[in-house]
């Protein structure tokens, strides 16, 4: 019958611990659900902190603004086109407009048409304003005398009629000094004079507020605004450039693209400009030389017609001399073409500084090599640009000037190169035509002297003659072509003030900071959740369980403060704790259903966990059935049995044990009729040894005799081994977790009692559970009442079982019960 009962008992263990199983997955969502309402005041507060964070950011974080501006690159000259005449510049290049216009050296010339000589500005008590054209003051005729004030803070003062108080520091050393308004002021650092615009203006900001300004550095300057311009190509094939800015104010923003945009025109102008007046100068000075050359062929001409008194020569052997003037012009176009050429050779072969790139081209118009050397010769202008501009941002001996040093050496040599080789085969063609001319003038050495002297005077002034038609055309053709160049970049979109600032992005910063704080929050609950420990449900102990624990039930948290274990089950039978000790007490028959007196001893693993609390009420609730129950205290390093029932401990176990009184003079009545009690007694010095000895079990045979039930609450054996004794020796051995406040690793000293100690029967009461985690979907899984007696469920309803504090109507108001053990 017994083995029966034990293998009835273990089926219905196996049977709760594959239910407990099946509902973990359960279980672990409302784990979270419920750290999650325990952690509402963390995330409450980790919102509300990350909106006011980013309330704080919009209110204390400058405005950026955005101006921009579309323009198209592009020029025509009808000129050109009509007379066929070569262009000045072959610049076709959208990717080289978009670096110059990205270059400190082209940000400079822009900024020069700005008022940024001096900047000024309005510090608050945070945010500092940069005033530009909205300023209500006016620093005009600045002369530095020491660079050192140069993006230095001058700080003004207004308070006195009529006068300005200026101080500032450069360096270490200090300045401050008053000077009358609208006329020249002179500091040790620099001379100006002030002029009050708008003194109304001076209303409109913060009264402790300061002003002040700064004389720019050019260079800063550049830098600064340099970074804050964007030129990218929108368009390749309609030429189209973006030009935009960035910056706080927004006035300033669209007046710097606008200047971007004039000053490219202004400079496209200038730069074709320079080279149409290199060629003409290049005309010009070749025409004087050719004028003199054939003024000089015409008075001989002359003179030789009048000595010799000869009108026309052409009867004379026209086909030797048509011959001769055919060779003598090609001779005469390799002399010419040799001259460009080491007129080339030696304005390349310079210094570099000193190589004037803008009247190397003009020497080859018009020539046979001339687009030969029109691409070496680019490429060079492009270098001696390159380190033009380099010298503007870096020093001389700067790797990169270097480096463009070197490339254009060895693009000078190519050019000096190439024209050596030319002028090598120039040398065999003009030999080869002089022979040629030699041969014709030998068979022309038998015509008559002066025919033959007066053919080569006519042949030599025909060739000056030429020659300076030519030079007059190209010089009214260039002329002409300069004057009908129109620049055709044009503005597409002008640059407009901005009224919206493209950053902080209101929306975005909102959206960021409350994310932030979402995700701060739902690490916050991760964490909190990774590291939970504590025991909360009757799953945790069956998880954690290597052996087989019997599950008697779980004792509800009750709602109000207990100061001390006391019995509870008679104020109210009904309640839902009573009906838990209830299922306990009906479990207990499933451990040991045999007749006779029974022991009952109870333990934990720390102090706190309610041993005490547990005995008491289960004592009392066995006591409602009709049996005559006592409780021992044999926690005697702690006792609080005579707490819960508030009676004096002078006399006890302890007394008892060591025969100082008797068993009737200890037994103590309490209010139910059938619940006796003994309390610890004096605090002995060895507790171990008194409960091990032979009087204890002569004491519980005594007891037997009398009662049903006898109830040890033992001392707790994770701290002390007093009570093992006891728990080894009890009918009923009952191991109490405290919910939310038990350890995990608690249930390895149960393991540790079954296994080493052959406690076969201990059985665990989870005490102290917040039924509310319930409404969380943190299902315990069990209930009460489940399968053979695990209680009733919460099914009930509150009002059924107790009086719940909190609202007026017995309940908890809705801001109590959201932040309830937050």
């Amino acid at each position: 019958m017994l083995s029966e009962d034990i293998s009835q008992r273990n089926l219905h263990f196996e049977s709760y611990r594959e239910r407990i199983t099946n509902f973990s997955n359960e279980f672990e969502l409302g784990l979270f659900l419920y750290i999650v309402k325990r952690s509402l005041i963390w995330i409450t507060l980790c919102i509300l902190l990350s909106g006011a964070a980013a309330y704080i950011y919009l209110r204390y974080t400058a405005p950026t603004y955005e101006s921009s501006a579309v323009m198209q690159v592009r020029g025509s000259n009808t000129a050109q086109k009509v007379l066929e005449v070569n262009e000045f510049i072959d610049d076709d290049n959208l990717q080289a407009d978009v670096e110059l216009l990205r270059s400190k050296f082209f940000v400079d010339r822009a900024l020069k048409k700005l008022p940024l000589q001096v900047s000024y500005f309005h510090k608050g008590q945070i945010l500092t304003k940069e005033l530009y054209s909205g300023s209500f003051f006016r620093v005009e005729m600045v002369d530095i005398l020491d660079a050192g004030v140069l993006d230095v803070p001058i700080f003004m003062d207004l308070s006195a009629a009529g006068k300005v108080t200026l101080s500032y520091y450069v360096g270490k050393q200090a300045f401050n000094g008053t000077f009358p308004l609208s006329e020249s002021l002179t500091t040790p650092h620099f001379r100006c004079s002030i002029w009050l615009l708008n003194a109304d203006l001076l209303d409109q900001f913060e009264p402790d507020a300061s002003t002040y300004f700064k004389i720019n550095d050019p260079s800063t300057l550049v830098d600064k605004y340099s970074r804050q311009i964007t030129v990218r190509i929108i368009d390749n094939n309609a030429k189209t450039i973006g030009i935009a800015c960035k910056d706080n104010n927004p006035v300033l923003a669209r007046d710097i693209v606008q200047a971007m945009a004039t000053t490219f025109i202004e400079y496209d102008v200038e730069r074709r400009g320079e080279s149409a007046e290199s060629i003409l100068r290049f005309i010009e000075s070749q025409k004087d030389t050719v004028f003199q050359e054939l003024r000089e062929s015409e008075y001989r001409m002359q003179a030789f017609k009048t000595n010799n008194r000869v009108a026309d020569m052409q009867e004379l052997t026209p086909i030797y001399l048509e011959r001769t003037r055919e060779y003598e012009n090609r001779l005469l176009e390799l002399q010419i073409e040799r001259a460009l050429l080491e007129a080339v050779q030696r304005a390349t072969d310079k210094e570099v500084e000193r190589i004037d790139v803008h009247n190397l081209l003009p020497l080859l118009v018009g020539t046979s090599y001339e687009k030969s050397f029109a691409r070496m010769i680019d490429v060079l202008q492009d270098l001696i640009e390159e380190r033009e501009v380099l010298y503007f941002e870096v020093t001389k001996d700067h790797e990169s000037i270097i480096g463009v040093e070197r490339r254009i050496e060895v693009q000078k040599q190519m050019i000096i190169e190439s024209i050596g080789t030319l002028l090598e085969r120039y040398d065999e063609k003009e030999k080869e035509y002089a022979r040629t001319i030699a041969e014709i003038d030998t068979k022309l050495g038998g015509l008559p002297e002066k025919e033959l002297e007066f053919a080569r005077i006519e042949r030599l002034f025909n060739i000056n003659e030429k020659y300076y038609t030519q030079l007059l055309e190209k010089d009214i053709e260039y002329r002409i072509s300069k004057a009908g160049f129109v620049p055709d970049n044009r503005i597409l979109d002008k640059a407009v003030i901005p009224t919206t600032p493209i950053a902080p992005d209101r929306n975005l910063v909102l959206l960021s900071y409350l994310l932030t704080g979402v995700i701060i929050s739902f690490l916050i609950v991760l964490i909190r959740y990774i590291l939970h420990s504590d025991i909360t449900s009757l799953n945790d102990i069956a998880k954690l369980s290597n052996a087989t624990i019997g599950i008697l039930g779980m004792i509800p948290k009750y709602k109000k403060e207990i100061p001390i274990s006391q019995l509870l089950v008679d104020k109210n039978p009904k309640s839902l704790i009573a009906e838990s000790f209830r299922s306990v007490r009906t479990n207990l028959q499933f451990v040991d259903n045999t007749p006779g007196p029974k022991l009952i001893a109870i333990t934990s693993t720390i102090s706190g966990e309610g041993k005490t609390f547990v005995a008491i009420n289960l004592a009392g609730i066995i006591s409602f059935s009709g049996k005559k129950v006592i409780v021992l205290d044999l926690d005697m390093r702690k006792p609080k049995i005579h707490l819960g029932f508030g009676v004096e401990n002078v006399k006890g176990m302890s007394t008892l044990l060591i025969e100082r009184d008797d068993i009737s003079s200890c037994i103590q009545h309490s209010s139910l009729e059938n619940l006796d009690f003994i309390t610890a007694g004096p605090i002995p010095p060895n507790p171990s040894e008194l409960v091990i000895s032979e009087r204890m079990n002569m004491i519980i045979e005594e007891l037997k005799q009398h009662y049903d039930v006898i109830l040890i609450d033992n001392p707790p054996v994770g701290l002390v081994t007093d009570g093992i004794a006891m728990i080894q020796r009890a009918d009923y051995p009952i191991y109490i977790f405290r919910s939310d406040y038990s350890k995990k690793q608690f249930v390895q000293n149960v393991d540790r009692l079954i296994n080493e100690n052959k406690i076969t029967r201990l059985s665990a009461v989870l005490n102290g559970v917040d039924i509310d985690r319930n409404k969380y979907g943190y299902n315990y899984g069990y209930g009460y009442g489940y399968g053979y007696g695990y209680g009733q469920g919460y099914g009930y309803g509150y009002g059924y079982y107790e009086d719940r504090s909190g609202a007026k109507d017995g309940r908890k108001g809705w801001f109590q019960r959201l932040f309830s053990r937050a």
